[in-house]
């Protein structure tokens, strides 16, 4: 082992330290300490160690400052000292001055005065000016984004869904899409004369327009328009409305003919509207046993864009045997809202938004108590299944509703 010999010169940068060996009594025995010592400001420095390896990282970074010109981080206290060197270290590839940059930082904060970090400040001023992104219009773009989802076969509700939000939006900010923050797309959803479930609707779309708009380069990476948007939800749980068996048997004795597979497979296999309008005969499977029939809902025709298989049950074979044929739309008319508010209309009884879906779920949920099931047939969560049509009604009005036949409600 090499013995050291004292006193050890410690050169970097022109400057040389010297240690120096010293021998300390304490309690009796007695302890090595090493004395760093240099010239700072004129002045002799001396510091004290008891580990030689930290008296040389002492002196050699003593002698590096020194060398430097950076005297006066010396004299401040460890702390400070290492403070002062990382901040001279982050701020190196900037080459701006230390106090120069802590006049910036004050200057800054006392602008945004709390209501945001210079972070977040810098984040949206680069979002808003784009910065080397090309400009475009709300309106331009959201053009571009429909003839996308024609050409990607978007089905036709979703491809008249996003038309309408974005044409709403285009028309509320007529400005270039890099401008647009989370608190106007607050604003605006808050200020529409609409439902929350529709507000629901138009902010998944602008969602959607805004992760379109940065894949296509026309928004920075990370941006988003819904950072602190309300979140609007279809319905407050136990909302929805339901129809009696009397109720339906009524509307069933003043419809149209051709209205009457419409109401039937709404009323007792739970499809949407939207899904009816969009159903072909041959995609209902007329089986010859108990239990065999049922109806695709093929996914470009489900809201969800999920495939499923809906149980047709006796009743709603019996209703739809007379109609039935190979192929062609089972549902005749464009505007089936207009239809059903005069057929319920004429029949007395008060019209209830997605009753016949509503209802269809809900004696469906109290025949067979089974919530996975149901999920999957009606194309709904089974959150939503729970919250919105569990224990709604008793088993019993539930074997009247799908026991209602042609023969009986038409007497």
């Amino acid at each position: 082992m090499k013995t050291e010999k004292f006193p050890i010169k410690i050169t970097e940068k022109g400057v040389t330290a010297i240690i120096r060996k010293a021998v300390k009594v304490k309690g009796g025995k007695k302890f090595d300490y090493y004395i760093v010592e240099y010239i700072l400001l004129g002045k002799r420095k001396q510091v004290w160690r008891s580990d030689l390896a930290e008296a040389k990282a002492i002196a050699r970074e003593a002698c590096i400052k020194v060398g430097n010109g950076l005297q006066s981080s010396l004299e401040l206290a460890e702390r400070d000292r290492l403070a002062y060197a990382r901040a001279i270290e982050i701020l190196s590839p900037t080459r701006v001055h230390i106090d120069t940059a802590c006049r910036d930082f004050s200057d800054a904060l006392a602008i945004l005065g709390g209501k945001a970090s210079l972070t977040e400040a810098c984040r949206e001023w680069v979002s808003r000016n784009a910065v080397g992104l090309p400009k475009i219009t709300i309106t331009d773009a959201g053009r571009q984004l429909q003839v996308q989802a024609a050409s990607d076969g978007k089905s036709r509700q979703r491809q008249k869904q996003l038309s309408s939000a974005i044409d709403r939006l285009a028309d509320a900010f007529n400005v270039q899409v890099h401008t647009i923050t989370p608190g106007q797309i607050s604003a605006y959803l808050s200020g529409l004369p609409l439902k929350d479930r529709t507000k629901r609707n138009h902010r998944e779309v602008i969602g959607y327009f805004n992760r379109w708009l940065v894949l296509r380069g026309y928004l920075p990476k990370g941006t988003d328009w819904l950072e602190g948007v309300q979140n609007y939800t279809a319905r407050n749980p136990g909302e929805i409305e339901i129809y009696t068996a009397d109720e339906l048997k009524k509307i069933f004795s003043k419809a149209d003919e051709r209205m009457v597979p419409f109401l039937a497979i709404g009323a007792f296999a739970g499809l949407r509207h939207a899904e009816i309008s969009r159903l072909d005969w041959g995609e209902i499977e007329f089986g010859d046993k108990a239990g065999e029939s049922f109806i695709e809902v093929r996914a470009d025709k489900a809201k969800t864009q999920t495939r499923r298989l809906v149980p047709v049950k006796d009743n709603l074979k019996a209703w739809l045997m007379p109609y039935r044929k190979t192929m062609g739309k089972v549902c005749l008319f464009k505007n089936t809202t207009n239809q059903l508010l005069k057929t319920a209309a004429a029949a007395g009884v008060p019209w209830k938004h997605n009753g016949l879906r509503h209802s269809a779920i809900s004696y469906r949920i109290a025949e067979c108590s089974d919530v996975p099931r149901v999920s999957d047939e009606s194309g709904n969560s089974p959150a939503i299944i729970k919250s919105n049509y569990l224990r709604r009604v008793k088993p019993v009005a539930a074997a009247e509703w799908f026991s209602i036949m042609p023969q009986t409600s038409l007497n």
